[in-house]
């Protein structure tokens, strides 16, 4: 037999061996590791057991207790080992373990699919971890991180508070909630619920106001091209519905200012150009005037030389060819002045002619007045009946005789040399004055009477009755004859030497026929 040696480490294994088996007494063994190891191993001479012993010299002490026992060829090795000697489970080492969700070793991480703390990653572990764009650890979706892990963002549907005013999840520009998730104004450039228009800014002097409706007169903002805007359509303040400013002139009375306007430029009217009302007395040809402050309906009348358009606008009750002047005739008075009265007044047949004005008597009652005296037989007639002439002289249509204003005397106009026009004759009786007595009657005779039957007589036909007297007046159915100078020639046939004389009637009748005035003091006037 060979002997060999053996190594120190194998005596020693051996021994604890030895010691171990020996009476089956629990062998304890104290290891330290260290980076070297050795290992050692026995059999009995029956080879019915072995022991294997490992030593590592280390930092680390561990302390245990290996039983082992042997029956019949059978070995049961049990270990044992201390409860504050049991090794931690260690995260990290590639190994789920205990009540570790997940192990990838070296690859956990909290970014990971699974942590550090070897869990698995979820949305909602406050870990930011694969596909999740966040993680706050909670569902709130009105902050930062929505309850999917998505980072809050504009367009999400939610509202982060503090950052954004709205969040209807979509990108249209015409609802409440607008672009960068705030809410629609007037203002933000963005034609929203009840706008017309918006163009991003608050100026009222373009096309869009700031309350982002369509620039328009009357919206009470001031455009380019408005001269006012008042935001009214009161037409008496002093911007009109039409956004001018009020002026004398556009047909609008302004309250406080303009009395009247009639919107033209004209004083002709009862609204001056001034938009004041006219007066009689605002120094202008104004309204119906017919001259300054004077004639029209409502002004005074109108002195001589001023202009006129009726006889009514004149003081002296005549408007010849178109200025104030004396009266044509007595006509003319009257019909200027409808109430002047009888009396002696000044005339001027030609206006302003080369014929002078004259006085004469003008009978204003009587058929309706207007009526020139030109005949009239003295008061204390000579009773002539059918005689011949009473040696009047100048009596006649075209003679004069005797003074207006003397009715003791006979008195002639002698009508043709004034020119005095007419065509109508009132004649009848008198009592001493020049008024009327008994009977008138009146004749209308032809234009120019006095020149066309110079030397002619001119049937007529039987006289009006106008006072008294009778309806059946034959003597007075012929005239004419006006170059006669001592009568105003009647009659009841083609002849002539009857009518009134100097003295009184001459008719040959004192009925009816003679128109009951025969032998009777007598007028003739004309108009």
């Amino acid at each position: 037999m060979t002997s060999k040696r053996l190594s120190p480490p194998f005596v020693a294994l051996c021994v604890a061996l030895v010691a171990a088996c020996s009476g089956g007494e629990e062998t304890e063994t104290t290891t330290f590791s260290s980076s070297a190891t050795a290992t050692a191993t026995a059999t009995d001479t029956n080879g019915t057991a072995t022991a294997t012993a490992t030593a590592t010299t280390g930092d680390t002490e561990t302390t245990g207790a290996t039983e082992t026992t042997t029956t019949g060829g059978s070995t049961t090795t049990t270990t044992g080992t201390d409860s504050d000697t049991t090794p931690e489970l260690e995260c990290g080492n590639g190994v789920v373990e205990g009540d570790e969700e997940c192990d990838d070793g070296d690859a956990n991480d909290d970014s990971a699919a699974c942590t550090s703390a070897c869990r698995v990653a979820y949305c909602g572990d406050g870990l930011v971890g694969p596909d999740e764009e966040c993680d706050d650890g909670n569902d709130d979706n009105s902050d930062a991180c929505l309850a999917g892990c998505v980072a809050a963002s504009c367009g999400d549907a939610f509202i982060y508070e503090g950052v954004e005013q709205c969040d209807d999840g979509n990108d249209d520009n015409a609802d409440a909630c607008v672009e960068g998730c705030k809410q629609a104004l007037c203002g933000d450039g963005f034609i929203g619920p009840g706008e017309a228009c918006d163009d991003g800014n608050l100026d009222d002097n373009d096309d869009c106001t700031s309350n982002c409706s369509l620039a328009s007169c009357g919206d009470g903002n001031l455009q380019m091209g408005e001269e006012c805007d008042d935001g009214n359509d009161d037409q008496t303040d002093d911007c009109l519905s039409t956004c001018l400013a009020a002026a004398c002139g556009d047909g609008f009375v302004q309250a406080g200012v303009e009395q009247c306007d009639d919107g033209n430029q004209s004083d002709a009217d009862p609204c001056l150009v001034s938009c004041q009302l006219a007066t009689c007395d605002d120094a202008l040809k104004s309204n119906a005037e017919t001259d300054v402050d004077c004639g029209g309906p409502d002004c005074g009348k109108c002195n001589n030389g001023k202009v006129c358009a009726a006889n009514s606008d004149c003081v002296s009750g005549a408007c010849v060819n178109g200025s104030c002047n004396l009266p044509t005739s007595c006509k003319q008075l009257k019909d200027g002045l409808p109430n002047t009265p009888s009396g002696v007044y000044q005339i001027d047949t030609d206006g302003d002619g080369p014929k002078i004005p004259f006085e004469v008597y003008c009978e204003m009652t009587v058929d309706g007045g207007g009526w020139t005296l030109v005949g009239r037989s003295r008061n204390t007639p000579s009773s002539p009946g059918c005689a011949g002439t009473d040696g009047g002289g100048n009596f006649g249509w075209r003679s004069a005789q005797g003074s207006l204003n003397n009715d003791a005397e006979a008195y002639s106009l002698d009508a043709a040399a004034k020119g005095l026009e007419f065509n109508q004759i009132l004649f009848g009786s008198h009592s001493g004055s020049k008024a009327f007595a008994g009977q008138a009657y009146r004749h209308t005779v032809i234009a120019d009477f006095i020149n066309v039957h110079k030397d002619t007589h001119y049937f007529i036909g039987k006289p009006t009755k106008i006072l008294g007297g009778c309806d059946d007046s034959s003597m007075f159915n012929w005239a004419g004859y006006t170059s006669n100078t001592d009568t105003f020639h009647f009659r009841d046939v083609n002849g002539n030497g009857f009518g009134l004389t100097a003295s009184g009637w001459r008719s040959c009748y004192d009925t009816c026929v003679g128109g009951d005035m025969n032998g009777k003091p007598g007028m003739v006037f004309a108009r």
